[in-house]
């Protein structure tokens, strides 16, 4: 059973002033930096005994990374394949700043999100591709092991979204609070693969499980039950 615990990094000024910002590389912020100290206690809690750790090379994910205090001895691996979603020329921009700046990408960032790509940047399926390609390789290469991954909120939606509905659909379902733990656990049997997230939402731990075959048509078909399933199972989760 090969179990994967991401960690999205604290807030950072950009996050408080809620810009657009992938691969801009600020430091956490005082905020920021309390989120993991109480992150620290809340994995210290769930007793997770940590073989292998992988990180985005993101200056705030490091940060991050560093306020968990985990035992030096585990291998750590930074890697660009987990930064967040690169906005290119709209990184930094708040939205109505992209609105007067960039008013001609205001409907497809509305109407064609999955694929909207800005000048210089890259599509939000182009970030699930990646995410799901580095992560399937942690996961072949590390079975039975249990991984730590310190990334962005869109790089773990994203692969919640690919891992549940095996496309975007879920993408905008939850919102993943900075410090959030969220532990997905992978048995397969050939037939069927079983995940099992839990994720800590500020004070609230919410248990929430799938079981499901992974087969395209069957997950396409079921799709609106397994999101009113998820609704009822997850009722304190931002949205």
């Amino acid at each position: 059973m090969t179990e994967i615990l991401f960690i999205r990094h604290g807030e950072t000024d950009c996050n408080k002033r809620h810009l657009y910002y992938g691969h801009l590389n600020p430091s956490l912020n005082q905020t920021g930096i309390n989120q993991l100290k109480n992150t620290k206690k809340k994995l210290e809690k769930l007793k997770e005994k940590i073989d292998i750790i992988f990180s985005s090379d993101l200056k705030r994910c490091r940060e991050s990374l560093e306020l968990l205090e985990i035992d030096k001895d585990i291998k750590q691996h930074f890697s660009e394949n987990l930064r967040e979603m690169n906005f290119g020329i709209l990184e930094g921009k708040t939205y109505k700043e992209i609105e007067e700046q960039f008013p001609h990408y205001v409907n497809e960032m509305k109407n064609n999100w999955r694929n909207f790509k800005p000048e210089g940047g890259e599509s939000l399926s182009d970030l699930q591709k990646r995410s799901v390609a580095k992560i399937n390789k942690i996961k072949n290469e590390c079975k039975n092991k249990k991984i730590l991954v310190v990334a962005h909120a869109g790089v773990i939606q994203s692969l919640i979204s690919y891992y549940l509905f095996n496309n975007l659909d879920g993408y905008w379902q939850f919102k993943l609070d900075n410090g959030s733990i969220t532990k997905m656990t992978v048995m397969n049997d050939g037939l069927m693969d079983l995940f099992i997230l839990i994720i800590l939402i500020n004070k609230t731990l919410i248990f929430y499980t799938f079981i499901f075959n992974i087969y395209l048509n069957l997950l396409k078909n079921n799709f609106n039950q397994l999101n009113l399933c998820y609704n009822i199972l997850t009722p304190n989760v931002k949205r």
